[in-house]
């Protein structure tokens, strides 16, 4: 799992005070950038108590300045104390200086001379590997690998790199006894045994003795060389991509992109997938690592690098079965097999991502996201913009906040206003001329709308000689006042509150979703009836409202022979479906929502988008 560099947590250790073992407790995994400092026992600390942080001692290792001496047997000290969590960090740092560019093989030469025991031997080859990685050197980090473990075969990073590069070379069983000697969990671990189990010939025990008479276990002997089909070994080799984008020079360029969006855990998988087919982290692998593939690897993977990031639509979902996709909006329909995915999937749901294959069918190897209903025009406009890693990063940052409107278009406010009148009855009664009088001391601004509804504009209380005025904008707070002056105009103003009740526009221009809030009076005595009534006069007036469908209104949509207009009436249709479909799951209220299948009716459309071809 990715984490954010400001995860991590700050941990001063006198270096005399401690022991190695008790670091190795103390510290949690480098790898995934929770720790800031730590320190490490040697002769120079314990006569000092110095400190030395992970800062310093990476700044060492990549340092373009020559050490002095007495720094390089210090460092030959640390590397030697350090715990495997801490050698991991601090190679990956060298790492990442050599995928910059970086040349450590001077300091490397000099402190594989000072290397004494197996342990400061074991971390100077790690370092060594993952220098030679980090140029782009998979074969001689390999050789370096071996060097390590053959130092200390319970290295940890080491066993998980000697993974990485068995399961490349397709000697599935070597990596996975790598594997069983690691303590912590690999990425690569599931698509392994995928692979494993697909070698196996089911009536010979990995124990027994091999068929072909050689007089070894069927493990070690005929099992070694049984190559799975390509469709076994596609997880495998997916995973393979991303375990090499979260070396340390992948994480940087991954973190850089999670943290562009409104959840970087959320958006971690998903960004990985983005670094590694739109970012180049997987032209780097063929060229570090492509020869040890087989050919068909090769081109299942060039087959990869062709799949574009694609707005998808779930059209039908059979739980604990799989679901039915199309590429949105008039992809051919897409029977995927995924038992996990169809837990989750929901009928009309968008997501962005790339659905790969593995020969026999699709396989939903990368992590999708989901993209809101009301962004598919925005997601649909970047995608096919050719858009760069960052620019798909930000488009899952943060939305702007919501607008709130009334149908004027104006932010909705709390606006009232209190006057003092000399003549208040007189005055209250010229107001009723004028207003709909509907309590013993309240008036009211109505206007009639065309569909016959009756919109509420504002009120006006009386208590004695004051009237207060109530309005959810400033324009009809204004509109109510000057109605009072004409008919008072020696009113005294008392006290006046406006509140804006949404939050504020961002600061940098982008727009959010506009949601419109009014109070409506309708001639209805029961509530089903009235619900009823407002989804009626919505849906009445969405059918000729123009600009719903590009300029034009859903019945000139539906009367259009544009294949573009009527695909695009469709998704909008589906777009109103899914909003009810939404608030039914989530037990909102369902009150005035348009329904989908009397509007299809209406236009004389044969059902969802989803299954309409």
């Amino acid at each position: 799992m990715l984490a954010s560099p400001r995860d991590r947590r700050c941990h001063c250790i006198p270096a005399s005070r401690l022991p190695a073992a008790t670091l190795s407790r103390a510290l949690p995994h480098p790898s995934r950038r929770p720790f800031r400092r730590i320190g490490y026992g040697s002769s120079m600390a314990a006569e000092t108590d110095v400190l030395v942080d992970s800062d310093t001692v990476a700044g060492w290792l990549t340092s373009d300045e020559p050490l002095a001496e007495d720094q390089t047997d210090f460092l030959v000290d640390i590397l030697a104390t350090a715990p495997d969590e801490a050698l991991d960090f601090l190679s990956g740092q060298v790492e990442c200086h050599t995928a910059r560019g970086g040349d450590v093989g001077a300091l490397l030469q000099v402190i594989q001379s000072k290397a004494r025991g197996k342990y400061a031997k074991a971390a100077v080859a790690l370092l060594s590997a993952r220098a030679a990685e980090g140029a782009g050197d998979s074969t001689s980090a390999r050789e370096h690998i071996n060097d390590a473990l053959a130092h200390r075969p319970d290295l940890e990073p080491a066993l998980h790199d000697a993974t990485q590069y068995a399961a490349a070379r397709g000697d599935y069983t070597a990596a996975d006894r790598y594997l069983r000697r690691a303590q912590m969990p690999s990425p690569l671990q599931q698509g392994l045994n995928a692979a494993l189990a697909a070698s196996a010939v089911d009536d010979v025990p990995r124990n027994s003795p091999c068929r072909c008479g050689s007089g070894r276990k069927y493990k070690a002997c005929c099992r070694r060389g049984a190559v799975p089909g390509l469709a076994a070994r596609a997880q495998l080799l997916y995973a393979l991509l991303g375990s090499y984008a979260e070396r340390s020079p992948g994480v940087e360029a991954i973190s850089a992109l999670t943290e562009r969006t409104a959840e970087p855990q959320r958006y971690a998988m998903f960004c990985l997938d983005v670094a590694l087919f739109q970012g180049g982290l997987v032209e780097k692998f063929l060229a570090a690592r492509g020869h040890w593939l087989r050919p068909e690897e090769r081109d299942l993977i060039e087959d990869w690098r062709r799949v574009p990031f694609t707005l998808y639509e779930t059209v039908d979902v059979k739980r604990g079965h799989g679901v039915t996709l199309r590429a949105h909006p008039n992809g051919e329909p897409i029977h995927l097999s995924d038992k996990l995915f169809s837990t989750s999937a929901r009928r009309l749901g968008l997501f962005c991502g790339r659905l790969l294959h593995d020969t026999t069918g699709p396989r939903l190897l990368a992590i999708p996201v989901p993209v809101p209903r009301h962004r598919r025009h925005a997601i649909q406009k970047l995608l096919a913009s050719g858009p760069s890693p960052e620019q798909i990063a930000d488009f899952f940052a943060p939305e702007p906040p919501a607008q709130v409107r009334n149908s004027d278009g104006d932010a909705v406010h709390d606006c009232r206003v209190t006057y003092t009148a000399n003549q208040a009855e007189q005055t209250f009664d010229r107001l009723r001329e004028q207003l709909v009088q509907t309590g013993d001391d309240l008036l009211a601004s109505h206007r009639q709308l065309p569909d016959g509804r009756t919109l509420s504009i504002g009120e006006i209380h009386r208590n004695r000689d004051e009237f207060t005025i109530t309005a959810n904008s400033p324009t009809r707070l204004a509109e109510l006042e000057d109605l009072l002056y004409n008919v008072a105009p020696d009113a005294t103003e008392q006290n006046r509150h406006t509140e804006r009740l949404g939050p504020n526009p961002e600061p940098d221009g982008r727009e959010g979703r506009t949601v419109i809030l009014e109070t409506y009076f309708l001639d209805c005595h029961e509530e089903a009836q009235a619900n009823e009534r407002i989804s009626l006069d919505a849906e009445a007036a969405w059918l000729d409202n123009p600009g719903v469908i590009g300029n034009l209104t859903p019945r000139q949509a539906a009367a259009s022979t544009d294949p573009a207009i009527l695909s695009e009436l469709h998704a909008t249709l589906d777009d109103v479906e899914a909003v009810l479909l939404d608030a039914k799951r989530e037990g909102r209220p369902t009150a005035g929502l348009m329904n989908p299948d009397r509007l299809r009716r209406t236009l004389a459309l044969n059902g969802s988008r989803a299954f309409a071809d």
